[in-house]
């Protein structure tokens, strides 16, 4: 078991990942929902549980296992959900007031941390 890769920069961003979509999703379940709130669920809810298999994946140390490559696969991943957060992200702060407005900047926050996380991906060799 690998769980050193919590304690390093790209496993603390994944639980920053995990921490922002969580807090986003729960704003949102705790204001109401709307379609525009349904849409910004289910880019939190499949970005929490994307991040989390990828934390297991990694902490299992399944990866070393399979013969993929790994590094692209996290880097399209972070690519496609950042761009999906923001879309769903920028559609909640334009809904209204209070838990909208508090899930729509802890889905930037998220948005930030998966487009750290491609750029740490970028570095480490693609």
């Amino acid at each position: 078991m690998a769980v050193s890769y919590v304690t390093q920069i790209p496993g603390v961003l994944r639980i920053l990942q995990l921490l922002f979509n969580f807090i986003g999703f729960v704003c949102i379940l705790a204001t109401g929902l709307s379609q525009r709130g349904d849409a910004f669920l289910a880019a939190t809810i499949g970005g929490f549980l994307l991040s989390l298999t990828i934390i297991l994946i990694r902490v299992l140390d399944v990866h070393a296992k399979i013969s993929l490559p790994w590094i692209k696969i996290e880097f399209v991943y972070n690519i496609i959900w950042a761009i999906f957060l923001l879309i769903t992200s920028a559609l909640i702060l334009d809904q209204g007031p209070g838990g909208y407005i508090a899930g729509g900047v802890f889905g930037l926050f998220g948005v930030l941390a998966y487009l750290i996380d491609a750029v740490d991906k970028y570095y480490a060799g693609l």
